[in-house]
């Protein structure tokens, strides 16, 4: 894990103090060594002693509950774990609980399961805010570690060069660097050369706050395809189009392109041009309530050579994320995602050359 960012330290304290207001309960925090965060909690009490690995959260959502029972589900802790969070409101507590993930958040609502200790209180008021999380995980810097997450060979790049790729302003690529490293997500060598670390929790911090913060600011419009068009009909008529160097599929679409023999319910298409004129090529009608979400791409050169004939898909990162979550079908495309593209790309042992995920089809 990384280093605890101040959010992050203080929701643990609070957490450990609704811990030890409830009776007879007697917490012990060993917090992890530097540059790691979270630690161990060693809970004693008249029914004996529990040992948990502590997560901490800052923000619960229903989105942060749904990825944390993925994650659980995708990769079953070998030791209890304890959830500690600001907030659990009544949703998110019952979808934490199906699950039987343990949680405790910052005004006492809590849920803890072991051989003598049962504990569920709900209901209590949310406490007063804690810090603003860092910048690297605002909707400028998720864009960056979307890249460097991407091409972790991206490091070493010049800041010109980064600001170009990842479309962000010169002047804030240098402290989301910084925030990394101090974070612990980057670390030098000893020829001074940056190497990307702890990938695997990156991009599950990177997932959250894309899916919180920067693709709501993503988002153009919401859509249907005409009557008499259906879904897993859109990538040949992109073609038909000619549009294919204009956008990139993602979604459950993009990952059924990806993976072969699924029938998508839904679809992204992140675009760089203009929605309007899009949706008039590809027959696609308004409709808040509709199933094919049109979002800017997060690739500023998208659009820019408009004679690939390629269909291109969103890389994989975009593809799990807009798949998580989403019901029991789209969260098999995502574990299916994660297991064919992102293991082996994130994993710590992983030291080949890392090449741009992105997918292109036909």
């Amino acid at each position: 894990m990384a280093q605890s960012t101040a959010r992050e330290r203080q929701v643990l304290d609070l957490c450990l103090a609704s811990l030890h207001a409830l009776p007879d309960c007697r917490p012990e925090f060993i917090p992890a060594p530097e540059p790691e965060a979270g630690g161990t909690l060693e809970m004693h009490g008249p029914w004996g002693c529990c040992r948990y690995r502590v997560v901490a959260v800052t923000r619960m959502t229903p989105q942060t509950a749904e990825l944390i029972v993925h994650r659980h589900r995708l990769d079953p802790p070998s030791i209890p774990q304890m959830v500690m969070t600001d907030y659990v409101s009544a949703g998110c507590g019952e979808t934490l609980r199906q699950e039987g993930i343990e949680y405790i958040d910052t005004a006492g609502n809590a849920f803890l399961r072991q051989p003598g200790l049962l504990v569920e209180i709900s209901g209590r008021k949310k406490a007063s805010r804690t810090p603003k999380a860092g910048r690297g995980f605002q909707p400028t810097g998720l864009r960056l570690i979307h890249l460097l997450l991407r091409k972790p060979e991206a490091l070493n790049w010049t800041y010109r060069r980064l600001s170009n790729e990842a479309g962000l302003a010169l002047g804030a690529v240098g402290p989301v660097l910084k925030e990394l490293q101090q974070r612990g997500f980057a670390q030098p060598d000893d020829n001074g050369r940056l190497h990307l670390c702890n990938r695997t929790e990156l991009f599950h911090r990177w997932e959250i706050g894309y899916l919180e913060r920067l693709r709501p600011k993503l988002l153009l419009d919401i859509c249907r395809p005409a009557a008499d068009l259906a879904l897993t009909a859109l990538p040949d008529l992109i073609v038909k189009q000619g549009l294919q160097g204009q956008l990139q599929v993602g979604g459950e679409l993009g990952a059924a392109l990806v993976l072969q023999g699924t029938r998508p319910q839904r679809a992204t298409l992140h675009i760089q041009d203009d929605p309007l004129a899009l949706m008039l090529r590809l027959r696609l009608v308004p409709d808040a309530d509709g199933n094919i979400s049109l979002l800017r791409a997060l690739d500023p050169r998208l659009g820019k050579d408009p004679k690939n004939a390629r269909l291109t898909l969103a890389d994989p990162l975009l593809l799990h994320a807009e798949t998580t979550g989403g019901g029991n079908h789209a969260d098999e495309l995502a574990q299916q995602i994660y297991q064919r593209y992102l293991a082996r790309h994130l994993s710590p042992r992983s030291t080949h050359r890392s090449q741009d995920a992105t997918h292109e089809s036909r």
